[in-house]
C-alpha cells in the first residue's frame, strides 16, 4: 500500500527487530539451513528404498514387483529418522526466518525451501548414482513367459520419475525463495509486512498528536510526518510516519486514525491508515 499512490493511507512506523537479536537469528540461521538440508537429502534418498518398490509395480509385470525390494525395512528406519530430525529442524529454521526478515510468511517460505531443496538434492544423488531399480525391459511389462504389453502413461511417468522429482522439487524450491527475495526486498518489505499485519493483527482506533510539513513534495503533493498515539498491547504507545496526500486530504491534530498492530509481533511495529476522520474536512483544529 503506497502513500504517495493512495491519498489518505499511510503505512505505519516499521522497525527492524533488535540488532543483537537479529545478528543471533542469522547466525543461527547460517547454521540451520544447511544442517537441515543435508537431514532432507538423507531422508529423501532413503526414501527411494520403497519409493523404488512403488515405481516397479508400474512399470514391471506381476514377478517384477519385487525386484527392488532389497534392504527395504532399513531404508525405511533410515528415512523416518532422517524425517524427524528434519522436521524439528526445519521448525527451528521458520523461528530464526521470522526474527531475521521480520514475518510469518518468511519463515514458512524458508523452512519449505530448505525442504524441498535438500529432498531435491537427495534425489538427484539417487538419479546420479543410480539408486533406483532398472527395469525389466523399458516400454513394455515383459512377462517371463513371453509376449506383453506397451507401457501407459502412467508407467512412463513411473519410469522418469527418477529425474523429474528431483527437478520438481527443486523447481519449488526455486520458486519459494524467488517469492522470498521479491517481496522482502527493500522495495517490497514495508507492503509484505503491512499485509500481514492486516491479515492477523488487531486495529485499534489512533489520534493524530502531531502533523508536520517536511519540505517534501513528491508528483506536487506534499509529505507530511505524523505522531500517532494509540493503546497497543502493553498500553498508551506513539507512532511516528511519513507518507504524501494531497492539501484537501492532509491530517490534522486531533485527527482520527485506524492503528493495526500484530499482538504476538514485535512492539511498536504497526501499520497506520488515515481515514474521513483524519483531515480538515471533519476537524477543525485549534
Amino acid at each position: 500500500m503506497d502513500a504517495s499512490a493512495a491519498p489518505g493511507a499511510a503505512r505505519g512506523a516499521h522497525p527492524e527487530p533488535g540488532a543483537a537479536k537479529q545478528r543471533r537469528a542469522r547466525a543461527w540461521l547460517t547454521a540451520l539451513i544447511p544442517a537441515t538440508a543435508a537431514l532432507y537429502a538423507l531422508a529423501a534418498h532413503a526414501s527411494v528404498s520403497f519409493l523404488d518398490t512403488f515405481r516397479l509395480m508400474a512399470v514391471n509385470d506381476l514377478e517384477g514387483w519385487g525386484d527392488g525390494a532389497d534392504g527395504l525395512s532399513g531404508g525405511i528406519m533410515s528415512f523416518v529418522g532422517a524425517a524427524i530430525a528434519a522436521s524439528l529442524l526445519g521448525f527451528a529454521v521458520s523461528r530464526r526466518s521470522t526474527t531475521v526478515f521480520g514475518t510469518l510468511k518468511a519463515g514458512a517460505v524458508m523452512s519449505q525451501a530448505v525442504g524441498f531443496g535438500g529432498a531435491a538434492l537427495g534425489l538427484l544423488h539417487a538419479w546420479l548414482s543410480d539408486r533406483w531399480t532398472r527395469p525389466r525391459e523399458v516400454g513394455r511389462f515383459a512377462a517371463e513367459e513371453g509376449g506383453g504389453s506397451d507401457w501407459g502413461p502412467l508407467a512412463w511417468i513411473a519410469y522418469c520419475a527418477t529425474w523429474l522429482l528431483p527437478l520438481v522439487f527443486g523447481g519449488v524450491a526455486v520458486i519459494a525463495l524467488l517469492w522470498l527475495a521479491g517481496s522482502h526486498g527493500r522495495g517490497r518489505w514495508a507492503d509484505t509486512k503491512a499485509e500481514e499485519i492486516k491479515e492477523h493483527g488487531v486495529m485499534m482506533p489512533g489520534t493524530i498528536h502531531r502533523v508536520e510539513f517536511t519540505g517534501v513534495w513528491v508528483m506536487g503533493e506534499p509529505q507530511f510526518e505524523v505522531t500517532v498515539t494509540y493503546v497497543g498491547k502493553y498500553g498508551p504507545r506513539q507512532a511516528v510516519e511519513r507518507f504524501v496526500t494531497s492539501t484537501v486530504s492532509a491530517p490534522v491534530r486531533g485527527g482520527q486514525v485506524d492503528v493495526w498492530y500484530d499482538p504476538l509481533g514485535e512492539e511498536g511495529v504497526v501499520l497506520i491508515e488515515l481515514n474521513e476522520r483524519s483531515t480538515s474536512s471533519m476537524l477543525y483544529p485549534d
